[in-house]
């Protein structure tokens, strides 16, 4: 163990049984699941317990996934949190759930293999990002042209 907290991934779906899975899925990964069955749910827990990373279904009764992305990316507490949404929609939902502030769609069914994979693929590009913003330093306006 690399003495790092495990990620806390907080998996909404209106589906008890699609929520189980991936947790089971994420938790052999050594990731720590937590769960919401909807995108009101999702809302309140991501506020309160400020997850590494949200896995979401888009069609969910209440708040839908597209709107729950809308929300986290509208509030200073879960702006930055990665959003990884699963669908069993078509290229539409996709669209729109990316214009929304998703990080990735993934296709319903979603293997055990491609959802870890993309979640750490994901980090990690947000990783190296922020590595090299902060190697870069801070930004500073150059002064105008004389």
């Amino acid at each position: 163990m690399d003495g790092r907290l495990p990620l806390r991934v907080l998996v909404v779906d209106d589906v008890a049984e699609v929520r189980q899975t991936f947790g089971r899925f994420l938790a052999s990964e050594g990731m720590q699941p937590c769960y919401a069955a909807d995108g009101v749910e999702a809302l309140t827990a991501a506020r309160a317990s400020q997850p590494d990373l949200v896995v979401c279904d888009l069609e969910m009764p209440r708040m839908n996934g597209i709107d729950l992305c809308t929300a986290l990316r509208a509030d200073a507490a879960t702006r930055g949190v990665p959003i990884v949404a699963v669908t069993g929609s078509g290229g539409d939902a996709a669209v729109a759930a990316l214009a929304a502030g998703c990080d990735v769609v993934l296709p319903k069914p979603c293997s055990a293999a491609l959802l870890v994979a993309t979640i750490r693929d994901l980090l990690t590009s947000i990783e190296a990002a922020r590595d090299a913003a902060s190697a870069r330093g801070p930004l500073r306006r150059s002064a105008p042209p004389r």
